[in-house]
């Protein structure tokens, strides 16, 4: 019996110690396959781009009542490795399902897991393919290098999972993720088969540096010219209109739900369509859609008319108080708001307010948008406002009736500079200025658009002239009166703009963005003029005319007039010149000579280390000539209020011809005014330049001389000044001034 009981003991420690054995077995196991996997891990980290081909991670969406339109599963999948260039690269597919069951994937091709920024997994990523559910897988490919386009909406750090430690998902294993705005857990990791790059897939072609559009998605009806300033009646774009603009080189595009199903796989980009319409998150992995918005329109000319304008009819006395300085700040909240509360948050907002979508804690603007202003000045201020991310570029926009011939003797005539009037590459030089200097200081683009009221010689040439010089964007104003370009006409501007990038497709453009040797500097808020750029009250207010004093004492205009002389030098001696506002920690240190106009009409010259203050700017060589001769003489009906003034002046040429117009004419036709009126008083603010006086003066011409008859009425007593200009082709310029006391 005891020997039984004995046995049995045996039996049972045994039993025991067999159990430990096993157990001891299973943790040692345990820790060898630990210990494999973090080698794996390691060998992975050492000797794949992104990981072991194979490995697929699973993830679910951490809330389960997620909308129906958001992801609720997604796929990570690592792929085949290739080699390009030296570099080895490997393939990365992304696959989500959403809630509805519809499902999208992303292949891209890169060397490493792609980056947070996007400049920087451009850099990395050698392919990218989108496959939408039912849908053609497409690649969207460069047009001219080959390289791929990826989305470029500002939400593109959302587009991958991304871990708490911000390394690669794939490397770290993290148990859990962010994607898309919210969080997703891994359910597993597996070694699975390799996957295969798909093969047939469909291209979209890209020219992002060469961007031809208009605004809106209808055209003019009846394209026989508004040249009496009536609207035209618009009609909406169709199928045969959007492929008629493609085949004449346009490639950006303004669309509704309907239209966007006719083009959105042909080499173009789409725009209009919002976050009501568009397939959610699919839409952000699109890289030929731009958002809702496309740009900005006019900052500047918004704070004049939608800010200052209504405080002043609020408060006439802010009329006399109105400085450069007040405009910069009022523009400056005004931007601020546009930029921050506007158009670059417009997807998002629309997104969020659907019921299907729920867009998490992403936050972002919509970088892809550029900014349309008529007042080129506030380019640099633009580009570098804030976090710097949006707009990407500026776009001129031609205010009023744009023409080297209106402009430029204009300039000549209120600023004592003398910049050839017959060359247009005098005017679009100096808009040229500051697009391309705020550009090249911010690493950004510009670009230029036509309007319809721009000289019709000259509009051609100042789209190809804008590509030589590195340009990338080009539009057409398609509405409002005579600012509408007829679809014809930008069918024909695109055209030969098309074509000249054909015949010389190779710009380096950081070379050309660099082209400026001398930068030049004026104070914020003064600038070119508005509407009636040439003769430059200070962003078109009346209240900010020539010959008002600035806080220095010193009257607008020679504060302007030594800037337009320095560009007339750079001009006449051959030399690039960049344009700016001297706004603070602006850093143009790669400049060989920096020009900087003082307030207090002296002119500042920092080069080769060393600074020089000079009374005035510096005169150039002029050519030998004989200016205009200009003789006015003035009658007044009354010497009290109201009075009726006609003024007569006879002008003969010198050396060259009298040319100046003001644009077309209602009957289209551009005549030669001769003389530039303007009136100033009784008030210093204010002034006039008779705009729609001077269509119905009386122009006699004779061999090499001319009268012109004005007549006008003065409402208020007191005193005012009649300033009379002529000048010719070759800049030189006659200024008479008359004084009218009115009782």
């Amino acid at each position: 019996m005891e020997h039984s009981e004995t046995k049995v003991n045996c039996y049972q420690m045994k039993d025991v110690n067999m159990y430990k054995i096993i157990s001891l077995v299973f943790i040692v196991l345990s820790y060898v396959c630990f210990a494999q996997n973090v080698n794996a891990n390691d060998q992975t980290e050492q000797n794949y781009p992104i990981g072991e081909p194979g490995l697929k991670l699973t993830y679910s969406a951490k809330d389960n009542n997620l909308p129906e339109s958001v992801v609720n599963k997604l796929e990570l999948i690592v792929g085949s490795i290739e080699e390009k260039e030296g570099i080895p690269l490997q393939w990365l597919k992304l696959a989500a399902e959403k809630g509805n069951n519809e499902t999208f994937s992303v292949w891209i091709l890169t060397s490493s897991f792609p980056s947070e920024l996007l400049t920087l997994a451009q850099e990395n990523i050698s392919r990218y393919i989108l496959s939408k559910s039912n849908s053609d897988l497409i690649e969207f490919v460069h047009e001219k290098y080959g390289t791929p386009i990826l989305p470029s909406t500002g939400v593109w750090k959302h587009l991958f999972p991304r871990s708490e430690n911000e390394k690669s998902p794939i490397k770290s294993l993290n148990k859990k993720v962010k994607y898309l705005g919210h969080e997703y857990k891994l359910d597993n990791f597996i070694k699975s088969k390799i996957s295969v790059p798909p093969k047939e897939i469909t291209s979209i072609y890209l020219t992002p540096d060469l961007m031809i559009g208009v605004p809106h998605n209808s055209k003019v009806k009846n394209e026989t010219r508004r040249y009496d300033e009536s609207d035209y009646e618009y009609i909406e774009l169709t199928k045969e209109n959007y492929f008629e603009m493609i085949e004449n080189g346009m490639n950006v595009f303004n669309v509704n739900a309907e239209q966007v199903k006719w083009i959105e796989k042909e080499n173009i980009y789409y725009w209009g369509i919002g976050g009501e319409d568009v397939s959610y998150p699919e839409c952000f992995y699109t890289s030929n859609y731009v958002g809702p918005a496309i740009f900005f329109d006019e900052p500047m000319v918004h704070t004049r008319d939608q800010v200052l304008k209504p405080k002043f009819k609020d408060d006439p006395s802010l009329r006399k108080k109105i400085t450069p300085q007040i405009f910069f700040e009022e523009f400056k909240k005004e931007f601020h708001e546009a930029k921050y509360e506007r158009s670059p948050i417009l997807l998002l907002r629309e997104l969020d307010k659907r019921e299907d979508v729920d867009v998490g804690d992403m936050d972002f603007l919509q970088q892809n948008i550029y900014t349309w202003e008529t007042m080129p000045s506030s380019a640099i201020y633009q580009l570098s406002e804030g976090d710097k991310s949006t707009p990407y570029a500026m776009v001129f926009e031609p205010p009023g009736r744009l023409g080297s011939r209106r402009v430029l003797p204009e300039l000549n005539m209120s600023f004592d500079c003398q910049i050839p009037a017959d060359d247009p590459k005098n005017l679009i030089g100096i808009i040229k200025g500051f697009l391309r200097g705020a550009a090249r200081v911010t690493n950004k683009k510009w670009g230029i658009s036509i309007y319809g009221q721009v000289m019709h010689s000259e509009a051609y040439w100042y789209m190809t002239h804008a590509y030589d010089q590195g340009a990338s964007l080009f539009f057409y104003w398609d509405s409002y009166q005579l600012a509408a370009v007829p679809y014809s006409e930008y069918l024909a501007l695109s055209r030969n703009l098309r074509n000249h990038s054909k015949n010389f497709p190779n710009r380096n453009l950081e070379k050309l963005k660099h082209g400026a040797e001398i930068a030049i500097l004026i104070a914020p808020g003064y600038n070119l003029g508005h509407v009636k750029m040439g003769i430059g009250n200070l962003s078109g207010l009346p209240e900010l005319n020539m010959e008002r004093l600035n806080s220095k004492g010193v009257k607008y205009r020679d504060v302007m007039s030594n800037f337009y002389i320095e560009i007339e030098r750079c001009i006449r001696l051959g030399i690039e010149y960049d344009l700016f506002w001297n706004i603070e920690n602006l850093e143009l240190n790669d400049y060989r000579e920096i020009v900087s106009i003082r307030e207090n009409g002296k002119v500042e010259i920092t080069k080769n280390g060393s600074t020089n203050i000079l009374d005035c700017a510096r005169m150039p060589v002029r050519p030998d000539g004989v200016c205009p001769t200009l003789t006015v003489n003035i009658e007044s009906n009354s010497g009290n209020a109201p009075s009726t003034i006609t003024a007569l002046a006879e002008v003969e040429e010198g050396s060259s011809p009298i040319y100046y117009t003001q644009g077309a004419g209602k009957d289209g036709v551009y005549k030669n005014s001769y003389v530039l009126w303007e009136l100033y008083g009784p008030e210093e603010e204010d002034y006039t330049d008779f705009w729609n006086d001077r269509w119905n003066v009386t122009v006699t011409e004779k061999n090499n001389s001319a009268t012109a008859e004005i007549k006008f009425n003065i409402e208020k007593p007191g005193n005012y000044r009649l300033k009379v200009s002529a000048s010719d082709l070759a800049g030189r310029t006659k200024v008479v001034w008359k004084e009218i006391n009115i009782d």
